[in-house]
């Protein structure tokens, strides 16, 4: 028996490499460069089989009726699967390629090696936290599912009808997780439960998932009494059910289960966990004691520089009063969400008018501004930048937070959206996404130390041609700085370090203005996603370091046009592979 199931086992890890022309003779597979397409292609085959709603926000709907399966033996057959086209991508000889693909090879190898080191920590035992999981995957997917015909409906019914089967599994894998002793912190885990109880209404209509049918137009030539009719049972009968039975999982079994420990340090092969969790999110080998070092000495600078503002605008008090100032006083505060909505559409304007002066090459594909749903707002971020699809059927999204808006500072808001918009998320990623010639899985990359590195550096980029005049304004950008580089002591400091959670929250009051409301939010985001707050600082200091390099060798030849299309060219990559890039050793 054992042997038929390592047969088994291995037949199914080379399937996927058969099917993309990995495994096959003929002359598309032949050559190195033949191979490596279908390697490149069987990985992305299976990340989109993996989840099957990521494959739908992609444009890719050969999967548009599927959920993700959080079972055990999924994700053990998957990690088969990888590891046999990780072997397989080694076994190329990466002198037989050319430039474009060497780097295809070593982005490839790197998120496979770094997967595959993983793995014995177990994170999917932990499928689901505040910040992410299929609890809000699915519910977000609504908004991206299409609706041109029947079909497209009656997959999506078939999803719905799915639902509670994935919530099963989910729950047999917490249980699992339960057993091995792999579980998050009871304080971000406890958040989940109002998401979910939110979800689980009885209202098909004050559901998410209705908004399947809210989206489809007047004259649509559907059946479109039946499918409304299957969709609200669907959504009574057995979604809501399933998020109601997640949440008392949750509320009953899990929480009772989980951390009063919030550093990872805590868990099993905790420390080891971390350091893997830091060379992954920074694709680096710094250690956390470095990060925590490199994150107290770029604080002290940014300090310093917001000293400065605040000696300029005239405040008579130190620097934790100001701080204290900008968070209380309501003159830099948002009256309601269509006051933020119309603030954000004049700092776009304003920037997208200015790009020519710092890119040679702007894409193609435009972006959207939307509001963050109520039933995630509590919980989420001030703004999120969400791609478009390969095929540009839709734009771009730049979600903003809207919930209680008169916590939501005024002066903070450049920034956000220079980083989630342009020049930030939306420009990388739709320069990588239109490279036509790209394998799908570098079209659709998201090594997270370059593309947050990028989005940190973009903030910064618009005071280059004339859009900071508010000091108020230029401010708020250094108070985000600062909070990236708070980033690298707090989540170091409750990972590695011991520091509790009021430990963490009193750095970042001590060091920002950020409100309370954020403060709160973006370290229980540290505590649920450990490490992957450290890619933003750590990537930016690499860009700004390159850039530093290339003003010295060049002099006045330097074209920041030119610098800043080099460095975009090649989509997200790990920063080792950005720094031979931009040193021309390909």
């Amino acid at each position: 028996m054992l042997r038929l199931l390592l047969l088994t086992t291995a037949v199914l890890a080379l399937a996927p490499l058969a099917r993309a022309g990995g495994l096959i003779s003929g002359d598309a597979a032949s050559t190195p460069s033949g191979k490596l397409r279908a390697l490149c292609a069987a990985y992305w085959d299976e990340e989109l089989r993996r989840d099957p709603l990521q494959a739908t926000y992609f444009g890719e709907h050969r999967y548009d009726d599927r959920l993700p399966d959080p079972s055990v033996a999924a994700r053990t057959a998957l990690i088969a699967r990888h590891r046999a086209t990780r072997d397989a991508t080694r076994a190329l000889d990466p002198s037989a390629l050319s430039a474009d693909e060497r780097i295809d090879r070593e982005v490839l190898l790197f998120l496979l090696d770094d997967l595959l080191e993983g793995e014995p920590y177990r994170d999917f035992l932990i499928p689901l936290t505040q910040q992410e999981g299929l609890h809000l995957s699915f519910a977000q997917a609504v908004n991206f599912h299409p609706i041109g015909t029947v079909g497209d409906l009656e997959n999506y019914l078939r999803r719905l009808r799915g639902f509670p089967a994935a919530i099963d599994a989910t729950i047999t894998t917490m249980k699992q997780g339960m057993g091995e002793g792999r579980v998050p912190p009871r304080v971000t885990m406890a958040q989940v439960v109002p998401q979910l109880r939110a979800l689980a209404t009885d209202q098909a209509e004050a559901s998410p998932h209705w908004g399947i049918i809210a989206r489809l137009p007047e004259d649509w030539s559907g059946e479109r009494t039946r499918i409304a009719e299957e969709v609200r049972a669907a959504i009574v009968e057995r979604v809501s059910p399933a998020y109601a039975r997640l949440a008392d999982f949750i509320e009953q079994t899990y929480l009772p289960a989980c951390r009063e420990t919030v550093g990872l340090s805590a868990a099993p092969d905790g420390a080891a966990h971390y350091r893997w969790r830091v060379r992954s999110f920074t694709s680096t080998d710094l250690s956390p004691e470095q990060i925590h070092e490199i994150g107290l000495s770029e604080i002290a600078k940014v300090r310093a520089a917001m000293d400065e503002i605040r000696k300029r605008v005239g405040f008579a008090g130190d620097l934790p009063a100001f701080h204290q100032w900008l968070r209380t006083d309501t003159t830099f505060r948002n009256r309601d969400a269509a006051e933020i909505l119309a603030r954000y559409r004049t700092i776009l304007t304003d920037v997208d008018a200015r790009l020519p002066l710092l890119f040679g090459t702007l894409p193609r594909t435009d972006y959207a501004l939307r509001e963050v749903e109520p039933y995630r707002a509590k919980s989420a971020a001030a703004g999120y930048y969400y791609p478009f699809p390969p095929d540009g059927s839709r734009p771009g999204y730049f979600y903003v937070n809207t919930s209680d808006p008169a916590s939501r500072t005024t002066f903070s808001m450049q920034a956000l959206a220079y980083h989630e918009a342009v020049p930030g998320h939306h420009l990388q990623f739709a320069l990588a996404t239109e490279a036509s010639a790209r394998p799908a899985f570098r079209k659709n990359g998201y090594i997270q130390a370059f593309s947050e590195g990028w989005g940190l550096y973009s903030e910064s980029l618009p005071a280059e041609v004339g859009l900071y005049t508010d000091p108020y304004a230029e401010y708020g950008r250094l108070e985000y700085n600062a909070w990236r580089c708070a980033r690298l002591v707090v989540d170091t400091g409750m990972h590695a370090k011991g520091w509790s959670r009021d430990q963490a929250i009193a750095y970042l009051e001590e060091n920002t203005a950020v409100p309370r409301i954020e403060i709160e939010s973006e370290i229980d985001r540290y505590i649920a996603w450990p490490a992957q707050a450290l890619a933003y600082k750590i990537g930016e200091l690499k860009i700004r370091e390159l850039r530093a390099r290339a003003e010295r060798r060049l002099g006045s030849r330097f074209d920041v046009r030119a610098f800043h299309d080099r460095l975009l060219a090649q989509g997200s990559i790990p920063l080792s592979v950005l720094e031979r890039w931009m040193e021309a050793d390909w």
